[in-house]
């Protein structure tokens, strides 16, 4: 199948990771994205786009003259900013094309909501509660996927025992991304009682918490260097965004992918996801959380095991192929 996929092509993205897995199940992509029709700074061309909504048309129209010329099988919407006339567009002039679009991230997200006034066969997001919502209230072709890890890029760090790899490391607890204040605060609490925690990635530099922000390794991780990272300390701590109300991020996957032991919220579904009972490795409030990174501090085993299990379960049932597969067969079936 020829595929085209609208969104980023930034390394260890979502649409990098959608390309990737296509191709090695043998499908043939056309992969654009902004900066293939506009010769500016993205960042200066996002804001163009929300300012002015001509511009914003005008941009996405080029976009979907270049994917009419590929002529495609299929059309994957990553970008939540894509013009609706951009997709109604390719729809008239290619008529067999299915367009779909797949959303990333936690419900507070949609921009404009675009995606509800676009012509989509199908939308695939990875909250229950927002699938409901779709198919519910809007009478949308809507499906849940859950969110996925790359096996050829989330894996375990190769060279060193974990043991070796550990102590070299150096890190009782780490945790990475962008450093908003819903996780400062959180963190805030294991800094405050005497955890030995690092943080990789973004430092809030709207609200600095001077507490969390003694702890940045002022690094951003990602590929090779992720894996080492987290595989080499000892918990991984991950809080999800107050927003992914029935879901997990994609950091749950990519963890667990790498092989290593993580920390997390509770949430019912991730009983769906797991094959350790979730009761072992989540917390339900933030003095949980301590207790529990307490308590697996000191016992290597026992994280150990847990985490190689996982990752053996997540291969079978969570990659990024596992997920397009589903995807594929649900679009097959559109009419």
């Amino acid at each position: 199948m020829k595929i085209a996929i609208i969104g980023s092509k930034n390394f260890d993205g979502l649409e990098y990771h959608l390309h990737d897995s296509l191709k090695c199940m043998g499908h043939d992509i056309f992969h654009i994205d902004v900066s293939d029709v506009v010769k500016v700074p993205y960042r200066f061309n996002y804001y163009a786009t929300k300012l002015f909504p001509k511009y914003d048309e005008k941009i996405f129209l080029r976009i979907a003259d270049r994917i009419i010329d590929e002529k495609p099988d299929l059309v994957i919407g990553v970008y939540r900013f894509i013009h609706p006339n951009c997709i109604k567009k390719i729809k008239k002039e290619l008529k067999n094309v299915k367009a779909i679009h797949i959303n990333p991230d936690a419900l507070t997200t949609f921009e404009y909501q675009q995606i509800f006034v676009s012509d989509y066969d199908a939308y695939f997001t990875k909250d229950p509660y927002i699938v409901r919502f779709m198919k519910d209230k809007m009478s949308l072709n809507a499906h849940y996927l859950p969110e996925a890890f790359n096996q050829r890029v989330h894996k375990p760090f190769e060279g060193k025992e974990r043991k070796v790899l550990e102590e070299e490391t150096n890190i009782d607890v780490v945790t990475f991304g962008n450093m908003y204040p819903y996780r400062a605060n959180m963190i805030k609490n294991l800094v405050e009682s005497n955890i030995n925690i690092k943080l990789f990635g973004v430092p809030d530099k709207r609200f600095p918490q001077q507490a969390v922000q003694n702890n940045f390794a002022n690094e951003y991780i990602t590929g090779d260097r992720k894996s080492e990272v987290l595989l080499g300390s000892k918990i991984v701590f991950n809080n999800f965004h107050y927003a992914e109300i029935e879901s997990v991020n994609v950091k749950f996957f990519e963890i667990g992918g790498i092989g290593a032991f993580q920390i997390c919220d509770y949430k019912p579904i991730i009983k769906e996801y797991s094959i350790i009972d979730p009761e072992k490795f989540t917390y339900k409030n933030i003095n949980e959380a301590i207790e529990k990174i307490r308590y697996y501090l000191d016992k290597p085993n026992e994280r150990h095991l847990i985490s190689e299990q996982q990752r053996e379960h997540f291969l079978k049932h969570h990659t990024y192929e596992k997920r397009m597969e589903s995807v594929i067969k649900i679009v097959n079936e559109i009419k």
